[in-house]
């Protein structure tokens, strides 16, 4: 699975993710630049993009605002902190959306695998890299 031209089928990703014998990576920033140039068709990720599009424009009015009520110091700090946690919130919440509405559609899937938004990749014990005990006296 590891080989770029090997194409999993929507219903062996579905059967393998259950298993747990796959693992999944989304791009997000693929995911927003396709957002963006209105490709992904999707509802629901459609929707928790706009969403989240809609929060960053909330953060970025609250921290113009604070800019202009509080110190520099402080502003400069809140602002790097809720940039901070809005990015890891952000990742993980389209991620799991990207993840979700592939394994609900397989049209999604072949859009999401053909655009490199989805990377498939075995996440089997026989393909784990070994680890070599080292011989010390």
């Amino acid at each position: 699975m590891s080989d770029p031209s090997y194409r999993m089928s929507y219903a062996e990703f579905v059967l393998a993710y259950e298993n747990g014998s796959v693992g999944c990576s989304v791009s997000v920033l693929v995911t927003l630049r396709l957002f963006l140039a209105g490709k992904i068709h999707e509802k629901t990720v459609s929707i928790k993009l706009r969403l989240w599009l809609l929060a960053i424009t909330v953060l970025t009015a609250a921290c113009v605002m604070a800019f202009l009520k509080f110190p520099l110091v402080w502003a400069l700090l809140g602002t790097i902190a809720l940039l901070a946690v809005y990015t890891v919130a952000f990742f993980y919440s389209v991620g799991g959306a990207v993840l979700s509405a592939s394994l609900a559609g397989q049209e999604f899937y072949e859009f999401a695998i053909g655009k490199g938004v989805l990377w498939i990749y075995s996440d089997d014990e026989e393909n784990a890299p070994k680890v070599r005990k080292s011989q010390s006296s």
